[in-house]
C-alpha cells in the first residue's frame, strides 16, 4: 500500500510538472520570529531595586526602559507593585497614555503619561517601596504594549490598578515583568 501512495506522488510530480524545488517555492516563508517586549531599569542591579528609589533613599521613581514592542503598539502603561505576606496589594506606580513613541522613563519622572494612584497616600505619583518587616521584599515593575489608549470610565485620580489593568485587557499586545528586591537596612 505504502509503494502504491509513493507512485501516486511521483505520478503526480511528473504529470503536473512540478519538482520539489517549484514546490518549496510556492510554499509561504514562515512567519518571522516574535519580537520579545522586553523592560529593564538602570536603577536595578542583579535583581536589587537601588536604595536611591526607596524610602530610604531620594524617593526618585527608577528609569525605566522597554524595547521590542510589538507591531501596532499604539500606547504603552505601566505598574510597579508588591504583594506582602498579608495578601493585599500595594501599588507604587501607575502610569498610562504613554506615546507609543515613548521608549524611556526618566529617573523621576512627573512628565510622561498619566499617573493612577498608588496604594501608599492615595496620590497620583509614585511612591516609594518602603515594605516593613525583615528580609528582601519583591516588588514588580510591568510594562504594556497597547493597541489603544485605556477607555476610562473614572477621573485619572480615581484610576487604580484594577481599574487600569481592565480598561487595557482586551488591547494588551504584550506585557514585560521585571521583578526587583529591596531589602531595608
Amino acid at each position: 500500500m505504502r509503494i502504491i501512495g509513493v507512485a501516486a506522488v511521483v505520478a503526480v510530480f511528473f504529470l503536473t510538472g512540478c519538482t520539489t524545488e517549484n514546490v518549496a517555492t510556492k510554499l509561504p516563508a514562515p512567519p518571522a520570529p516574535a519580537s520579545s517586549f522586553t523592560i529593564q531599569s538602570s536603577g536595578v542591579t542583579n535583581g536589587v531595586l537601588a536604595t536611591k528609589y526607596t524610602c530610604d533613599g531620594l524617593s526618585y521613581a527608577p528609569p525605566i526602559s522597554w524595547s521590542n514592542a510589538p507591531a501596532g503598539t499604539k500606547s504603552f502603561a505601566l505598574t510597579m507593585h508588591h504583594i506582602p505576606p498579608t495578601g493585599d496589594k500595594h501599588v507604587y506606580y501607575l502610569l498610562y497614555n504613554i506615546s507609543s513613541a515613548t521608549t524611556t522613563l526618566p529617573e523621576n519622572n512627573t512628565s510622561i503619561g498619566l499617573f493612577g494612584i498608588n496604594t501608599v497616600n492615595g496620590k497620583t505619583s509614585y511612591s516609594p517601596p518602603c515594605s516593613q518587616g525583615p528580609g528582601p521584599k519583591v516588588y514588580i515593575i510591568t510594562a504594556y504594549a497597547l493597541s489603544a489608549e485605556p477607555m476610562l470610565s473614572v477621573a485619572q485620580s480615581k484610576v487604580t490598578m484594577d481599574i487600569l489593568l481592565s480598561a487595557i485587557s482586551s488591547s494588551t499586545l504584550a506585557s514585560a515583568p521585571l521583578s526587583v528586591t529591596y531589602t531595608r537596612p
